[in-house]
């Protein structure tokens, strides 16, 4: 019951900050572990760190990976509004490689790091609508909370402040690759924010202020991918650390290695995120 009354007075006042206009992280300890991390040399995309994005998550549905989403807290994960189903959903945490879950033998002991969580609710955006890609963006609360470690940590979420501008963003998942095929190991892209207009020239649909688009001529989000986290890392409170931008909602339908990507924009929905926990984290 403590434990229960400090998370609820935590996102009180969060919501209350939020409305007064001060600028807060959604949670304090998200960003990086300090364990090192070595890159292993997303359609034209490269190994990702196994230690380098431990709010990854891996969504699914009746057991298969649909999409990618972003721990943001102890017990949501935030993704595309497109990828929640009706059908039962859960949502795997600390995984690398979608076959061959790598296992953690640092201790001396091999254990395994990937584990999964049954989703217990589910809040798209009201006014997402099947087919649009307006509203694109949902919560997916865990049945229990999780314990951070090395391989788990939410990503971090400014609320109630706009993040400077940055013109390149990192993207991460497991989706198709340029042989069609699923990755099985995660994969990272580097992508080039750009104007609205060139997604909106090349998809003509309403694309706006609420979405981020992106270019690449060497990579591309895919099929597998939606949800997943579009990041950058920006200096707050005296450190390097890595903040949510977007949320990938949708590309061009061959998954080509270069083209433009649409991501909702998380800046967007700092007042309907807060505002969404406050009002589910307890029934």
């Amino acid at each position: 019951m403590q434990r229960l009354i400090v998370i609820f007075a935590v996102l009180g006042c969060l919501l209350l900050a939020t409305k007064k206009g001060s600028a807060y992280l959604l949670d304090p300890g998200c960003g990086k572990s300090n364990r090192f991390d070595s890159y292993i040399k997303i359609g034209g995309g490269e190994d990702a760190g196994i230690f380098a994005n431990p709010w990854m998550v891996s969504v699914m549905i009746s057991g298969q990976h649909m999409c990618g989403g972003s721990l943001i807290t102890s017990r949501f994960v935030l993704t595309a509004a497109h990828c929640i189903s009706n059908d039962f959903m859960t949502v795997r945490l600390g995984q690398y490689k979608i076959i061959d879950p790598v296992p953690d033998c640092s201790s001396g002991t091999c254990t395994q790091i990937a584990y999964t969580k049954d989703v217990d609710k589910k809040l798209p955006h009201s006014k997402f609508r099947s087919g649009s890609i307006l509203y694109d963006i949902g919560l997916l609360r865990m049945a229990t909370d999780v314990q951070y470690s090395d391989y788990v940590r939410p990503i971090c979420l400014l609320l109630n402040a706009q993040l400077e501008n940055v013109s390149r963003l990192n993207v991460t998942g497991w989706g198709s690759r340029e042989n069609g095929q699923m990755s099985r190991t995660l994969q990272t892209a580097t992508l080039n924010r750009v104007d609205t207009a060139n997604c909106y020239q090349k998809y003509r649909q309403s694309i706006d202020h609420t979405h981020i688009c992106t270019a690449s001529y060497t990579s591309q989000t895919c099929a597998g991918d939606s949800g997943g986290p579009l990041s950058a890392e920006v200096f707050y409170g005296g450190a390097l650390r890595p903040f949510l931008y977007g949320v990938v909602s949708f590309g061009a339908q061959n998954c080509s290695t270069s083209g433009f990507d649409v991501h909702t924009n998380v800046g967007q929905y700092t007042d309907w995120i807060p505002d969404a926990l406050y009002h589910n984290s307890f029934n």
